[in-house]
């Protein structure tokens, strides 16, 4: 059960008492007060890994509670009124680092808690999971372009506790970041680009764990093949050289994700759009698939094919997220007609934003970093949601896997 301490700050004494029934309930520590100027009393004579309030002005107040603490940023998580979607990005533009509708159900008020307490790595030891068997959680697309790698590192950046106005231009530039337990493998082994959204120039990558034998068996050795980026996220980058791809084996595949998976709790995995068997025994390991589609008929004709494979050949129970991500102005389909195409219910739009996008990824700072309160990084922030099972519709209709290309787990 979890047990970090949770300040509760709520001016209606309805809420107050069902937002606290419901985080005790959870197993969380709880504190109450019923004004921000009282809240900012008690950060300054006890500590809280987390804030999650209600009445708020969108300006002056979230800022100030966010620093009132006195060892450093406390994330917040904001009630707003239901149903209000500007009163959601004034929210985020001021500086919560979530906010979640009025009549909320306990367990989406759970899962945004568990979410932020993860991101800024305040899930205490006991509640983390399980060292030794981190999750994996792969992104494909069939068809390329459709920005798989975008969504992987920004997931991966706000998973490793990046994003929001505590990750801006100060933390970019701090040396003090500690290493996450959050680690984002590039298996694009051709044309992988994570390096370049993140602005990172790896010393090592791929080709260079796998072509030591050495490091291959030893946690300690192949973790000095990662970067770090200032969030504290860890990268395994691709090779510079496109040559080095075929070089890499299945084995080698195998080797560095056993030899690493032990010193984390997740494990992201950029695909790219290639199947192949290094591809399809990745797939068998996931335990969560973010599926990428831009809506037209080649990608949807092209992620029907994929879900068809997969399902009579990977033995998987993985959750499965179809994201479906505007990388164009003109929305040829929409999601309504994806989801009767595909007989599968997207879990998240990603809505068009191109020149914050193309900007994040010239600039080498992801969305969620440089435009934390944008329609794109709210968006992602969904997605980072769903792909830990806090926020997650699950596939229906999956029919039973019949056999194993690679083996099981």
């Amino acid at each position: 059960m979890p047990s970090n301490p949770i300040l509760i700050c709520a001016r209606d004494t309805v809420l107050r008492e069902e937002l606290d029934s419901a985080l005790i309930s959870a197993g969380y520590a709880t504190s109450l007060v019923g004004s921000p100027a009282d809240a900012v009393v008690a950060m300054r004579h006890a500590h809280f890994d987390l804030i999650v309030a209600e009445g708020l002005a969108a300006s002056g107040a979230i800022a100030s509670l966010r620093t009132a603490g006195s060892d450093g940023v406390t994330p917040i998580l904001v009630v707003a009124p239901a149903d209000d979607v500007e009163a959601r990005i004034a929210f985020f533009e001021a500086g919560a680092d979530d906010v979640i509708g009025g009549g909320f159900a306990p367990n989406e008020l759970e899962g945004r808690v568990m979410a932020q307490l993860i991101h800024a790595g305040k899930v205490r030891p006991e509640d983390a999971p399980s060292s030794g068997s981190a999750e994996i959680i792969s992104f494909f697309s069939p068809k390329g372009g459709v920005g798989t790698t975008t969504l992987a590192v920004n997931t991966a950046v706000l998973l490793a506790g990046g994003g929001g106005p505590s990750h801006g231009r100060a933390a970019r530039e701090s040396v003090t970041v500690p290493a996450s337990h959050v680690l984002l493998i590039d298996m694009d082994l051709q044309f992988g680009q994570v390096a370049t959204h993140l602005n990172l120039s790896p010393r090592y990558d791929a080709f260079a764990l796998a072509s030591d034998e050495q490091a291959l068996d030893d946690p300690d050795q192949a973790r000095s093949f990662l970067t770090q980026h200032p969030s504290g996220l860890m990268v395994l980058a691709a090779p510079p050289q496109p040559e080095a791809d075929p070089r890499i084996t299945l084995d080698h595949v195998q080797r560095i994700v056993e030899t690493l998976r032990p010193g984390f709790d997740h494990i992201l995995i950029d695909l790219g759009s290639r199947l192949d068997p290094r591809t399809l025994w990745l797939l068998e390991q996931s335990d969560a698939h973010v599926f990428v589609l831009y809506p037209e008929v080649g990608a949807l004709r092209a992620m029907s094919l994929l879900l068809a494979l997969l399902n009579e050949t990977t033995p998987t129970q993985a959750r499965l997220s179809i994201i479906v991500n505007h990388v164009f102005p003109r929305q040829l389909l929409k999601a309504g007609d994806v989801e009767h195409l595909l007989r599968i219910r997207p879990t998240v739009e990603i809505p068009y934003t191109d020149v914050d996008m193309v900007r994040a990824v010239n600039e080498g700072v992801p969305l969620v970093v440089g435009r934390p309160g944008s329609p794109g990084a709210l968006a992602m922030r969904h997605l980072a949601r769903a792909v830990i099972g806090a926020d997650q519709r699950a596939m229906p209709g999956r029919a039973q896997p019949r056999r194993g290309l690679f083996g099981r787990r």
